[in-house]
């Protein structure tokens, strides 16, 4: 599928001359110079992550097919991430903010993609009793958020830069207030699956398979200590599908986490992150093979479904509390209540009648449902594994199959 905005891409004057040397706009020292100036040209920490870095950054540059815009938009992540770790582990390494006294309480929200995680983190948002971070702590875990306050004329150069992009300009991203999933902490690490929605980089994704993440995690929950230090109250909720595929990292960080899982059709999943994906990689890349994403994603939820931790009711001893999508779907409040309980936080009338109407004004099903015309129905070739897996998780959970 070639990228129809490919041929009118205009790439950052700034940077102009890169545009034939792909490697050198991700040079590690030119970045780290670059994030260093974003912090005022003064850091009392070193960078770290860098294997992590330059293995993403060698799939970047060898697989994903950017454009020059893509290219553009990309180190502006990269500078922006590496800026965000300087910053929180500032905070941590010269102590002051002591991640011990936060997070151990924390309950992350998982599934695998399109089971709804979404609209229930939407619907939990609605309790004070609930600590979920917004748009404007996620992207300045350690800062002052000025950069982020409306007037401002920042962009987000995730969200914001993407969607933009996507609706052929004009689009607003994400209100600063929002709820918002907590992947980007682990991007500023360069330690995230999240990437690859957006690019094809399966380098880096096979590679970040193999690898221990229980440091990245730590760093997950340095940021998450920052923000809490400055929004103290309630209880941490993280909401975030990819953790699915880190589950046992996850853990090693938050040994007494407790967790929330969302069930549905793999099947199901598959469709909707292959189309999502599909979508995203055509904002930035010359050319994205639908079916190459689909099989790309089967493989990898696939893994997913062969974790021990994602079928045990209990993975390593955690808390745990199991809901369908379906129940999500039909009976929002009944699940809310359910949570609740589980998390031994009281549900008032009054939350409960904002709930409803929160659930009324998200629009129905999925979504980002027109991902789901990029996925190619019946032109994938799924693996027998993904098949036989997928059917052994509908009958462990009692999910209907699709």
């Amino acid at each position: 599928m070639r990228n129809r905005h490919a041929a009118s891409c205009v790439a950052d004057e700034s940077i102009d001359w890169h545009t034939h040397r792909t490697n050198s706009l991700f040079e590690w020292s030119d970045v780290s110079a670059a994030a260093l100036l974003e912090r005022g040209g003064v850091s009392s920490v070193k960078p770290c992550f860098a294997p992590a870095y330059h293995r993403l950054t060698d799939s970047l540059t060898e697989e994903a097919r950017l454009t020059p815009a893509g290219l553009a938009v990309t180190r502006r992540r990269l500078v922006f991430s590496l800026a965000n770790q300087l910053a929180v582990r500032e905070l941590i390494e010269n102590r002051q903010v002591d991640p011990e006294l936060h997070g151990g309480d924390a309950v992350f929200v998982l599934g695998l993609p399109g089971t709804g995680l979404r609209r229930l983190q939407r619907l939990l948002f609605e309790h004070s009793a609930l600590n979920i971070p917004s748009l404007r702590e996620i992207l300045s875990p350690a800062g002052d958020w000025r950069p982020w306050l409306p007037e401002s004329l920042m962009e987000d150069p995730f969200e914001q830069a993407l969607l933009s992009r996507l609706s052929g300009g004009g689009f607003r991203g994400a209100e600063l207030g929002a709820p918002h999933g907590d992947h980007l902490l682990l991007t500023y690490a360069f330690h995230t699956p999240s990437a690859s929605l957006e690019y094809r980089i399966p380098g880096y994704s096979d590679w970040l398979q193999e690898q221990d993440a229980t440091v990245a995690y730590q760093f997950h929950r340095y940021a998450l200590a920052a923000i809490l230090e400055r929004v103290g109250g309630g209880t941490p909720l993280l909401v975030n599908e990819f953790h699915s595929m880190q589950l046992p990292a996850l853990l090693r960080a938050y040994p007494t986490a407790r967790l929330i899982r969302v069930h549905r059709d793999p099947l199901e999943s598959l469709s909707h992150v292959a189309g999502l994906s599909t979508m995203r990689r055509l904002a930035w890349s010359r050319w994205v093979d639908p079916r190459e994403v689909a099989a790309e994603w089967a493989r990898r939820l696939g893994t997913v479904l062969a974790t021990p931790e994602w079928h045990t009711e209990a993975p390593g001893g955690a808390a745990v509390l199991d809901i369908t999508h379906e129940e999500l779907t039909e009976t929002p409040l009944l699940t809310v209540r359910r949570i609740c309980e589980f998390l031994q936080v009281p549900l008032t009338s009054g939350i409960e009648r904002r709930i409803l109407e929160q659930d009324e004004r998200l629009p129905g099903g999925d979504c980002e449902c027109v991902a789901r015309e990029h996925y190619p129905t019946g032109e994938v070739k799924l693996p027998e594994i993904f098949r036989e897996l997928r059917d052994v998780y509908c009958r462990q959970w009692g999910v209907p199959a699709a």
